[in-house]
């Protein structure tokens, strides 16, 4: 979705991301710090508020949905899309309708911002599956491999890489990682998230770290079963794709 409020990028607007410190932290107050039109013949608005946390989409990752509702619970606004309107921009955008009152029972107060808590946990474990194949490969020795992008929507879910696998090697590759990640799964290691000497936010799930700004699970056997489906490949990127079930 394109950017919504068209705030000029310079803005003073902030918005603290609390995702950042607990996945499992479905719900938050905050302040409100704008209401916009969106589209007045659909009633779409957004709200911008100093805290939140909803995780918008990027990384791979798709936004959170959920609710904003006044104190009084009088007041609900549902929440379809989170976004940055753009990369260096410091607040955070709840795209969506009210559901009752007009806006201005929000202007200048208080709120209550609660996540989809199902659709919060399934994205965690889709990102941090993804995550794990990059310590799955490490395990395996196929360091050669560079990650390079991930994409983990409920629909297709995959992880690609700069290198190559030959086509009469992937059948075994694929029966390795799925027998290293069901390793690396059941061993319930905790995931940790630390900070470079760059103030770069660090995940590391399974014994590889990266940067990452996404939400991602406590302890890898949260993830489920993984598996790996097939391994494909264009110019100089593999792609493996998989799935997670429960």
């Amino acid at each position: 979705m394109a950017a919504a409020a068209e705030l000029d990028s310079s803005s003073s607007l902030q918005t603290e991301h609390l995702y950042y410190g607990d996945t499992y932290n479905f719900s938050c107050e905050a302040k409100v710090l704008l209401i916009k039109d969106v589209d007045l013949e659909q009633g779409t608005k957004v709200i911008v508020t100093d805290r939140t946390v909803l995780h918008p989409q990027g990384g791979g990752q798709p936004a959170d949905t959920g609710m904003i509702r006044s104190k009084d619970k009088e007041t609900f606004f549902k929440v379809s899309h989170v976004q940055k309107p753009n990369k260096d921009s410091l607040y955070i955008e709840h795209i969506g309708k009210f559901e009752g009152n007009e806006r201005e029972s929000f202007s200048d107060s208080v709120v209550e911002i609660i996540v989809d808590e199902g659709r919060r946990r399934r994205n965690a474990r889709l990102h941090s599956a993804g995550h794990l194949l990059d310590s799955a490969f490490d395990v395996l020795g196929r360091t050669e491999l560079e990650p390079t992008k991930g994409y983990h929507f409920p629909e297709g879910p995959y992880v690609e890489y700069i290198g190559n696998i030959p086509p009469d090697e992937r059948d075994k590759v694929i029966a390795d990682l799925n027998q290293e990640a069901t390793r690396l799964i059941e061993e319930n290691s905790q995931v940790l998230v630390s900070k470079n000497d760059h103030g770069d936010r660090i995940v590391n799930v399974g014994g590889s770290g990266c940067p990452c700004g996404g939400t991602h699970v406590k302890w890898t056997g949260e993830i489920g079963q993984l598996t790996v489906t097939k391994i494909t490949k264009k110019k100089k990127i593999i792609r493996v794709s998989y799935v997670i079930s429960d």
